[in-house]
């Protein structure tokens, strides 16, 4: 009997994290404004202090518009470098 909910528990978990991270490779822009949501809704002034604690480790961190992911082409590691050859 225990053994079936611990396995129900592990299962639901691994799969929940791997729906996770699908949802933040497939759509980036719906996975930080979720995340931005959750950190706003656990940093209300009327919840514990853990819980804004976590809230505040939720809190997405920005990226810098230059370098590396910003899609300029520059280390010629994204996609959207194109060369023109003569």
């Amino acid at each position: 009997m225990i053994y079936s909910v611990v396995q129900a528990v592990i299962i639901t978990a691994i799969v929940a994290f791997c729906a996770l991270q699908m949802l933040r490779r497939l759509m980036p822009k719906l996975s930080h404004d979720l995340q931005v949501r959750g950190s706003k809704a656990l940093n209300r002034a009327d919840l514990p202090a853990v819980v804004q604690s976590i809230g505040q480790k939720l809190q997405p961190v920005e990226a810098p518009d230059s370098g590396c992911g910003s899609g300029c082409g520059s280390c010629k590691g994204c996609s959207t470098s194109f060369e023109i050859k003569d």
